[in-house]
């Protein structure tokens, strides 16, 4: 199992109550990595730390004003390549078919080229599939990463993970703070933070069954 792209999902998900008991776990993974270097780690560990002090409020705030208004910087990975047009339909009949081809089925609110349900299919793979596969998807991803650069955004480090993994190159985006993001500093206070527990935080948000055998 690639246990690192199944806690950067996790980081990815919309935060909710559960996410900060998991942090510790999820950071012990990214730690353990053999596929991320020092400073990827390290920078992981700093948007970790920034969670666990942060008020639940403030980083769902932020996240919402990050992915979800506007498309230039959605995890949906298919608005980057097919936007609204009818290629985005048979792109996503094949994608849940390639997760029902591998014993998968799909069961979320998300859609299925939602990075982090990505993310969790990925890390069930072989080092070598999921490397491959990621990256397939780096294009993508990097559109994703050069937009949370120039946010100044701290889920920069995730991206910037997944291309690690991915042995990608990332380019460097010129930063500028858009007025329309709420500022991390402004938002983000070193309030702690209280979560309840769940044993795998990506499930509140993207869910998979083993199929049965007929």
């Amino acid at each position: 199992m690639n246990a690192e792209l199944k806690a950067m999902a996790c980081l990815l998900v919309y935060p909710r109550k559960q996410l900060i008991d998991e942090l510790g776990e999820i950071e012990a993974y990214i730690q353990a990595s053999t596929s991320l270097n020092q400073k990827v780690k390290d920078s992981l560990s700093c948007f970790i730390n920034k969670l666990e002090k942060a008020s639940l409020t403030s980083i769902q705030r932020v996240y919402v004003a990050t992915f979800d208004m506007g498309r230039r910087a959605s995890l949906n990975l298919f608005e980057h390549l097919h936007g609204d047009s009818r290629g985005r339909g048979p792109a996503m009949v094949n994608l849940t078919k390639l997760y029902e081809d591998h014993g998968l089925k799909f069961e979320s609110d998300e859609l299925p080229d939602f990075l982090p349900a990505v993310l969790e299919f990925l890390s069930g793979l072989s080092f070598k599939d999921a490397q491959l596969w990621l990256q397939s998807a780096t294009p993508l991803i990097s559109s994703i990463d050069t937009e949370l650069q120039l946010m100044d955004s701290p889920w920069a480090a995730v991206t910037a993970g997944l291309l690690a993994f991915a042995d990608a190159p990332r380019e460097k985006a010129e930063l500028q703070r858009d007025d329309l993001i709420p500022s991390i500093d402004a938002e983000w206070k070193d309030a702690p933070v209280t979560f309840g527990a769940s044993p795998n935080p990506v499930e509140q948000e993207v869910k998979f069954s083993r199929r049965k055998p007929e």
